[in-house]
């Protein structure tokens, strides 16, 4: 449904409709008079027409018997015309609805609205009449086939049952007086079908007493309608049928799947839980896999001297050598040089590989070690950007826990402060370190975090680096080491001219 016409004389109603409908991001003309429509239909193709009957030149009446095929273009009328007369013979011709002005207008217009929802469905639903008439079955073909159902008519009973056994019908119309089957025959036979147990039923009669509606009802019908019918009211049931049936089949299906639900409950969560875990495992190792290439930057910088020294010790060895002045002091001394520097590049390599080791299981230790240990990995890459890195001890007190996952912790945010104290060129960069009993508080001058992402920082993939140089996992997995894995508390505030992590592991004293 694209294109929409109103013809409506008044302009505020004619305006308001068109408002309403240009919010839903319909495209709608608009005319007032009976001849600038005319002249509209003529040069354009209008998919929906929304007329009033009564025009200041005419009846809109004529429009409607001058459309080829109200299947095409569809046409609801908006009136304040009372007509019972004129409402059915226009229902006959195909209208999609018959809607009174003057009553409730955005109601009208609500309606106007769910109609179009109605006939935009890509889906058409199917509908079956098994009726001998065959003025009636074009009769209801012609009502009904605007308003997006499909029709397939038949003209006996015999042809009907076939016709239900090998297609899937939304809607069954049965008409009760076939010439070789009484219509309650077929009934009962379609029933008998499972597969057709819901399928809703309507019956048509020309005769109606208690006794044959009762019969019919008990039969299987979900509802029946005398005949000649108003094809108002017929239309109203074939919607109300067919809308019922998919509500009850929708809610038959929640219903299996919340008994699914309560069934399995146990081994739904189960699967929940290790499919997080699985995800964080993930995340984990990205983490790791990151950080081992900030460290392996941190170790070449820390092992950028001792090379330079062994590089120097050996250029003197191999110049003493070719003068013949290498003697045995001398040649002690600087092989021992030699030997200070490789212990150091051996030690720096294990704390790098001891770090990276899986804890298996929580220890005894402290937040003072844990400062050492990541002080080896990151005080050269601190002192070399002139970060004036102060440590305060006001109490150490020991705690089990995963050693090795505290240390990632710490060096994530060590590593964050330096990078914020760098990417906002601050003058004097500080980070402060205090170690309170079995809380530890890392804080800097970095000029702290916006409040306006201050709620996501703990959020995966989220980062504030430049370019995205960060993978956005540091501190989401931080928080689940420190809140899950260590049974603490990972706390952040913005201070006066920068930000503050607390570690609380109080609950871990032992």
């Amino acid at each position: 449904m694209k294109n929409i016409l109103i013809i409506e004389d008044s302009k505020i109603i004619n305006n308001i409709i068109n408002k309403e409908l240009l919010k839903l991001d319909f495209k709608v003309s608009q005319a007032f008079t009976l001849s600038q429509a005319k002249s509209m239909l003529i040069k354009n193709k209008y998919h929906l027409i929304i007329l009033d009957l009564h025009l200041p030149d005419g009846e809109g009446s004529e429009l409607i018997a001058n459309i080829q095929s109200l299947t095409k273009t569809k046409v609801i009328v908006l009136t304040s015309s009372q007509d019972s007369s004129l409402r059915e013979e226009l229902f006959q011709y195909g209208i999609l609805d018959y809607l009174i002005k003057d009553k409730n207008l955005l109601y009208s217009i609500s309606e106007i609205v769910k109609i179009i929802n109605n006939i935009n469905h890509k889906t058409k639903d199917k509908i079956l009449v098994i009726d001998d008439s065959k003025f009636m079955c074009k009769q209801i073909k012609t009502i009904l086939e605007p308003r997006n159902y499909e029709i397939k008519s038949v003209y006996t009973g015999k042809s009907g049952l076939i016709e239900v056994s090998k297609e899937n019908y939304n809607l069954i119309i049965l008409d009760m007086e076939l010439p070789d089957i009484h219509g309650t025959k077929v009934l009962e036979n379609i029933r008998k079908n499972p597969k057709l147990l819901s399928t809703p039923i309507l019956v048509l009669s020309g005769t109606s007493t208690p006794d044959i509606i009762r019969t019919v009802l008990k039969n299987g019908a979900n509802d029946f309608l005398l005949k000649p019918f108003v094809s108002e009211e017929f239309i109203l049931k074939v919607h109300l049928l067919i809308n019922y049936i998919k509500k009850e089949k929708e809610l038959e299906a929640k219903n299996i799947e919340l008994k699914y639900i309560n069934n399995n409950l146990e081994k739904l969560v189960a699967k929940g839980i290790n499919k997080n875990r699985q995800k964080d495992h993930i995340m984990f190792t990205q983490s790791r896999s990151a950080q081992m290439g900030e460290m392996i930057a941190m170790i070449a910088h820390q092992w950028r001297q001792p090379l330079n020294i062994i590089s120097a010790v050996n250029a003197l060895i191999n110049q003493r050598i070719k003068k013949n002045k290498l003697d045995m002091s001398t040649s002690r001394n600087l092989t021992s040089k030699i030997s200070e520097n490789i212990e150091y590049l051996s030690s720096t390599i294990d704390d790098f590989m001891n770090f990276f080791k899986a804890d298996k299981e929580m220890i005894k230790t402290d937040f003072k070690k844990i400062i050492d240990r990541s002080f080896v990995l990151v005080k050269g890459s601190i002192d070399s950007k002139d970060i004036d890195l102060k440590v305060s001890e006001y109490e150490v007190k020991e705690f089990v826990s995963f050693e090795n996952e505290l240390i990632q912790v710490v060096l994530n945010i060590l590593k964050n402060s330096q990078d914020a104290l760098i990417q906002n060129n601050i003058q004097n960069p500080k980070i402060n370190i205090e170690i309170k009993g079995a809380v530890l508080i890392i804080s800097d001058n970095g000029g702290g975090i916006p409040s306006n992402i201050i709620d996501k920082i703990y959020d995966p993939y989220f980062s504030t680096k430049i370019e995205k140089e960060g993978t956005g996992l540091g501190l989401y997995m931080s928080k689940i080491i420190i809140d899950e894995h260590c049974k603490g508390n990972l706390d952040m505030k913005n201070i006066d001219d920068g930000v503050s992590f607390s570690i609380s592991l109080e609950k871990k004293v032992g």
